[in-house]
């Protein structure tokens, strides 16, 4: 089989076969600017000719997340070159229940709607961020709340184990549960071992794994 492999917008490309769609490729990009690419092909050997044709169209670097169970699919990527970046553990975290803590003394919150940062207060370091949760909401077409996303939580490394990161955590759902948000989603390295006890102590429900990819060229 030899697809002819055409770019039919500036993130899609198509592979046809006498006529008929055999497969196709998109890319997307995320709000940190990174460069998604995908490949849906009948046989192997159309997903490494739509992959090559895509690479060679595209900048390094570039991404593909799968789930991290399609070990098939994880081949045809390092084929092309990808090699694995990370994996991730996908939790949903329910708002109805509330976890209760705050920050440990002299440590204040602050900041609204979609940032709130862990500041220092009353010292010669008064104002230093030391923590922050950044939440991503998303709405409905008709306005009403859908989803949110817990995009981030850090914590700088020399406070950690104070109860920083569970404060932050504490607060930012509490500010979506005020938003009328009754779930929340949060992507964890599968290595952060800090971060999967903070999710899953706050009653997050592990959801599915995933495997992020990229090639540098």
């Amino acid at each position: 089989m030899t697809p002819v492999i055409t770019r039919v917008a500036a993130d899609q490309w198509h592979a046809i076969d006498d006529g008929l769609t055999v497969g196709r490729g998109n890319t997307s990009r995320r709000p940190d600017g990174r460069l998604f690419v995908s490949v849906d092909a009948w046989h192997d050997a159309v997903f490494d000719q739509l992959a090559a044709v895509m690479l060679a169209e595209l900048p390094a670097p570039l991404y593909t997340v799968l789930d991290a169970e399609e070990s098939a699919m994880a081949e045809n990527w390092r084929r092309a070159g990808f090699v694995e970046r990370r994996r991730e553990r996908h939790y949903l975290v329910s708002l109805e229940t509330r976890i209760t803590a705050r920050p440990p003394a002299g440590v204040t919150l602050v900041g609204g709607e979609d940032v709130f940062r862990a500041e220092v207060e009353g010292t010669e370091s008064a104002g230093a961020e030391v923590g922050l949760i950044r939440l991503t909401p998303l709405m409905r077409s008709d306005g009403t709340p859908r989803i949110a996303r817990i995009a981030s939580i850090e914590v700088r490394a020399d406070q950690r184990r104070r109860g920083i990161g569970r404060a932050l955590l504490a607060h930012g759902l509490d500010a979506l549960r005020e938003r009328g948000f009754r779930m929340a989603s949060v992507d964890v390295d599968e290595t952060d071992t800090a971060a999967i006890v903070l999710v899953e102590g706050a009653g997050a429900r592990r959801t599915s794994n995933s495997l992020e990819l990229m090639w540098e060229n």
